[in-house]
């Protein structure tokens, strides 16, 4: 699966969470990293119609500006965007990854913002639907700058997932991904590198047989339930 990344930031290079993005997706198979770049506002619109038929899945990478899109990727949606393009997007996925300086709890109704992403970003879900696309779950980066080491590792992970995994992946598939990333690593590592990867998938291989068994036990008392109605 090919997969387009249009990165509809103004200044990517200055933005430590493109830059941060950017350097997940470089060991990535089959990922096309486009930042947008209009020479006096004008896109090439033959060759980026060209990159959105050659593809898969095309995720809209942005930063929230004043609750809207940057103006930058509204220009390569009106010069880019055709009805001629409508048969040929037809049944593709389209991802939306936004980044977002107050917090995501703050986007819902009670909060400071008091409108939900769904809300602000329902234009581009109405043009997933004029141009029949998949629209995928919505991948949100919240106050990036605030985040822990540990947290970056989690978003990493969740965001190579979101642009290899199906969406939305379930659980048997992400463990399956994170053994494949591991093997991958462990033929790279040498020495006491390579003994704590296979520690690790050790460890996560026994956690997902033992998942497998909570779910073998857990099966009978669901169908149960459904039978009667609880």
């Amino acid at each position: 699966m090919q997969t387009l990344i249009i990165v509809g930031h103004p200044t990517p290079a200055a933005s430590a969470t493109q830059q941060f993005l950017k350097a997940a997706v470089q060991d990535l198979r089959e990922i096309n990293w486009h930042e947008l770049a209009d020479v006096k506002n004008h896109f090439d619109q033959q060759q980026e119609q060209l990159l959105l038929q050659k593809s898969s899945r095309i995720v809209l990478q942005f930063p929230l500006y004043w609750y809207n899109i940057p103006n930058i990727l509204k220009r390569w949606q009106d010069q880019v965007l055709t009805e001629t393009l409508q048969a040929k997007l037809a049944g593709k996925e389209l991802g939306i990854v936004v980044n977002l300086g107050k917090a995501a709890r703050d986007f819902q109704l009670g909060g400071s913002v008091g409108f939900s992403l769904s809300a602000l970003l329902s234009p581009l879900a109405a043009m997933a639907k004029h141009f029949q696309m998949r629209l995928l779950p919505l991948f949100v980066i919240d106050r990036f700058g605030y985040q822990t080491q540990e947290q970056w590792q989690h978003l990493l992970v969740a965001y190579q997932q979101f642009l290899e995994l199906p969406q939305p992946a379930t659980f048997a598939q992400r463990e399956d991904w994170f053994l494949a990333k591991l093997k991958e690593k462990k033929l790279q590592a040498t020495g006491q590198q390579q003994q704590q990867l296979e520690l690790i998938e050790q460890q996560l291989l026994a956690r997902t047989a033992d998942l497998a068994d909570l779910q073998a036990v857990l099966h009978p008392v669901k169908e149960d339930d459904e039978a009667h109605g609880r």
